[in-house]
């Protein structure tokens, strides 16, 4: 029987993920898509020997499908700590304070009450909301009620100190949203994988993720800076040609005009002294104050040393581009200074005077706008349109997401071309 060809537009983690299922049941794959590279908004560039993520990125260890995806020895994922830094400009003078996990580092837990943070109250909730979203299946926390996140964490009887000093910068950083506005079950999802498993960084930055997978696919079956025109059931249409396939895959999202999206900006800059030393992100505590934009710090070569070349540390700026449009900043040059001002405060004037900018990148249509009400579920949807969709705009802004999405597309693409005798690779999920 001849070959079934499947073409597939888009060439970020979902694409590539379809791809590759597809391949192993017998279907040949052509993968299109308009950039140069792969990996969508996974990608990873090297400037003067410094590995830069476009956007600051992790990947989850206790992501489920990824876990089956991904092996994280062989792409030499380091862990960040768990826990964080905090800034406190309490009383007027600015001290980094360490949170520790209470459930993991139950000591450290406890001392970080008494070292003026947190009271043991809202140390107690962490343990019991902990607790509460690990229990039953990941379906499970996108049932019952759909309130903002903010709500959620007040109704749980977190301090409002607690929440503006943890939690608002924290998830500000994940959501890309300012006010915790995002739907309570998308937190719970999050904090569920946050509390199972690691935050890490593959040896060769994010973009090893993709090339993952590019790898098992082929270079050969890759179509580079091709802009498609439109596409079809079975056609995709480029170069003012159609061209024919069985089946053919969007894996890209279009977002229509005026849809609410949520961007970020993200600065790299390049010190010759890290300045922090632990594995942590540093967590901006004054985030609710107006005049303060960044949203977080990470120092990724403390955690993966491929990310600086030796003798120099990688410092890696989070401002959520809400924040950015409030405050009137809307170029690239006065969000640096702003960050600047920020980490001034925080490290000495001195200390960030000396370090040299790397790269300033606002990410646009980062993440789209998943507030409250949204009813969202752990079941990827259907595209809008008659050609079978993939994406995390069908199901929720994460890699699992993504990853959940392909592996229902890939399905569909079995099914309607009656080849699901073939189907020996796919997990046993039901969508």
């Amino acid at each position: 029987m001849t070959e079934q060809r499947v073409a597939i537009v888009g060439a970020g983690i979902a694409g590539l993920h379809c791809a590759s299922i597809l391949l192993e049941n017998g279907f040949e794959v052509v993968i299109f898509d308009r950039e140069n590279e792969i990996g969508g908004r996974m990608r990873t560039k090297i400037v003067d020997g410094f590995q830069l993520d476009r956007g600051f990125h992790v990947m989850q260890t206790a992501y489920p499908t990824a876990k089956k995806v991904f092996d994280h020895k062989a792409m030499g994922s380091r862990s960040f700590d768990p826990g964080a830094l905090i800034v406190d400009s309490r009383k007027g003078k600015q001290r980094i304070r360490r949170m520790a996990d209470p459930w993991r580092q139950p000591i450290r837990g406890i001392l970080s009450a008494f070292n003026g943070f947190a009271g043991m109250g809202d140390l107690f909730k962490v343990a019991r909301l902990r607790s509460k979203v690990t229990r039953g299946t990941i379906d499970s926390q996108f049932n019952g009620e759909d309130d903002t996140t903010m709500e959620y964490l007040r109704s749980f009887g977190f301090s409002q100190e607690m929440i503006d000093r943890f939690f608002l910068p924290l998830f500000s950083g994940i959501f890309l949203e300012s006010d915790l506005r995002t739907s309570e079950r998308m937190f719970r999802f999050v904090f569920r994988m946050m509390s199972k498993g690691r935050m890490v960084l593959p040896r060769d930055g994010i973009g090893a993720a993709p090339a993952t997978l590019a790898k098992k696919i082929g270079e050969e079956r890759m179509r580079l800076g091709v802009r498609i025109g439109s596409l079809d059931p079975d056609a995709v249409r480029f170069r003012g040609e159609a061209h024919r396939f069985d089946a053919v895959v969007k894996a890209f999202s279009e977002i229509p005009e005026n849809t609410p999206t949520r961007s970020v900006w993200t600065i790299h800059y390049d010190a010759e002294k890290a300045p922090f030393k632990s594995k942590l992100i540093l967590l901006n505590g004054d985030i609710a104050d107006p005049n303060s934009l960044v949203a977080h710090v990470a120092i990724p070569s403390n955690v993966q040393p491929t990310y600086a070349p030796d003798g120099r540390s990688l410092v890696t700026v989070t401002i959520v581009g809400d924040r950015a449009v409030a405050a009137g900043i809307q170029d690239a040059s006065a969000v640096d200074a702003a960050a600047r001002a920020d980490l001034g405060r925080w490290f000495g004037d001195g200390t960030v005077s000396g370090w040299r900018t790397l790269d300033i990148q606002n990410i646009e249509m980062a993440l789209p706008e998943t507030g409250a009400g949204v009813r969202l579920t752990h079941k990827p949807r259907n595209g809008p349109g008659d050609v079978i969709e993939c994406g995390d705009q069908l199901l929720h802004g994460s890699v699992e997401g993504a990853l959940l999405s392909a592996e229902k597309a890939a399905e569909e693409v079995m099914t309607q071309k009656n080849s699901q005798k073939h189907v020996n690779n796919l997990p046993a999920r039901r969508f």
